[in-house]
């Protein structure tokens, strides 16, 4: 089992995985999950709603993307202010045929400048055959933007890198038990293949910031409903984001 190591996270662009909740806690909060999107967690089936956002909806969602542990080790990194921007669970029914391409998350994202760090959160196995999470230590070095292509419609994404432009061979499977975080950078590249077992894949992502990043407030409202910043730990004596400030859910 990893450790959470800064150094790591300066060196390969990611840290972990690493233990963050115990087994009841991850099979309560799948459960909240499949029960957020009307389904039974024994018969689970394509999404029919978003599953963005779910920090802004549900305090149990909230509460994840507030863990004492994961918002002490983002402050190593990003230091003592911090913004909570956004959250999406990344799930992929049995037999799910889309595949996540490689890519840059910050590429996509209307912010400057690029400070993220992304947790991204197991609440259920996953391993190499339901489409775990792949990343590419180093990778965050250098930007890609320009070689960014037009895909094929079995990607999730419009856009993103071919595999014949990456270096795949150094890339590791992330495979990982309910419960369990890593940690990457907004430039680290990853991607995910295609759920080809009868395991549902449940993990969701949460990202975060520092107070001096301005979001173009045009682009969120017209593109990006769930990316709604929040103050999670500190100030933020910019306040450059107030326009889109996401608010704290009640309750569910």
């Amino acid at each position: 089992m990893s450790t959470f190591s800064a150094d790591q996270y300066a060196k390969e662009g990611y840290t972990g995985p690493i233990p963050l909740l115990e087994s009841e806690q991850a099979d309560a909060y799948r459960n909240a999950f499949f029960n957020a999107i009307g389904q039974n967690p024994q018969n689970p089936g394509p999404a029919e709603s978003s599953v963005s956002g779910f920090n802004l909806k549900y305090k149990w969602a909230y509460d994840i993307a507030t863990h004492p542990t994961v918002l002490d080790h983002i402050e190593e990194v990003l230091g003592p202010n911090l913004i909570c921007w956004a959250m999406y669970f990344w799930y992929k029914e049995p037999h799910n045929t889309k595949y996540i391409p490689w890519h840059q998350d910050a590429v996509y994202w209307p912010m400057q400048p690029r400070i993220n760090m992304t947790a991204w959160v197991t609440l259920s196995p996953t391993f190499k055959e339901n489409g775990c999470l792949r990343i590419i230590p180093g990778s965050h070095k250098e930007w890609l933007d320009d070689e960014y292509t037009d895909l094929d419609k079995a990607a999730q994404f419009g856009r993103g890198l071919q595999a014949d432009q990456v270096d795949e061979s150094q890339a590791i499977d992330l495979e990982m038990n309910p419960g369990e975080v890593i940690f990457f950078s907004e430039a680290t590249l990853h991607s995910s293949t295609t759920n080809t077992s009868d395991t549902p894949r449940v993990a969701c992502s949460i990202r975060y910031t520092t107070p001096e990043v301005r979001f173009d407030t045009e682009e969120v409202f017209k593109r990006f409903e769930h990316v709604r910043p929040i103050l999670v730990r500190g100030e933020d004596p910019h306040r450059y984001n107030d326009a889109i400030a996401g608010q704290i859910p009640k309750e569910g």
